[in-house]
Order: C-alpha cells, then structure tokens, then sequence
C-alpha cells in the first residue's frame, strides 16, 4: 500500500468511526425522548427526532458507501463522482492525438 492510499484509508475509517459513534449516539438521544414521552404522554412526538436523524443517519451512511445499492441507483452520490466527471469533461475537451505516420508510409 503506497502512503497515499493508506492515508485515504485511515481517513474513510476515521469517518466511518465517527458515523458509527454518531449512530450510537443518536440512538442514545431517540432512547431518551421516547423514555421522556412515556412519562409525560400526548401524541408521539419522538417520531420527528426519528424522521430527522434517520434522515441524517442515511444521508450521511450513503456518502461513506454503507448502502452500496442506493450509490448504484444514485452514482452522484458516491465521494468520488465529482472527480470522475471532472476527467470525463477534461478528457472530451482535449484535442484527439493523432499518432505520427511512420517514415515508411509517408514516402
């Protein structure tokens, strides 16, 4: 592994740790408001902080490739769509080399 790619991988880990961690976390917080509206009642309020972090949760796991499925339906959503656009249009913009002709055939 050259040092460029490890430090691309140590990166992705990093980044998949703190979604893990922000997973736990939210969890954690969508725990607490449902215990908070057991004791308090009314309508089911909790189902928002659900929606939103779910939301956020899936968002967030698409970018990192957790849902490979949803990055094939969607290829704008993987990391590294940008910059294969960016050689695509790059590539079509450059003028076609020809190659040389040989000596042989130019005579």
């Amino acid at each position: 592994m050259t040092p460029e790619n490890e430090l691309e991988a140590r990166e992705y880990l990093r980044q998949l740790k703190d979604y893990y961690t922000g997973l736990a976390t939210k969890g954690a917080i969508i725990l607490l408001c449902i215990v908070i509206w057991l004791f308090t009642g009314g309508g089911f309020w909790p189902i928002w902080v659900i929606l939103a972090f779910g939301i956020h949760a899936f968002i967030g796991g698409v970018q990192l490739g957790v849902f490979p499925m949803v990055q094939d339906l969607f290829p704008f959503l993987r990391s590294d769509w940008e910059e294969t656009q960016l050689k695509k249009i790059l590539d079509q913009k450059q003028p076609q080399k020809t190659k040389p002709k040989d000596k042989e055939s130019q005579e």
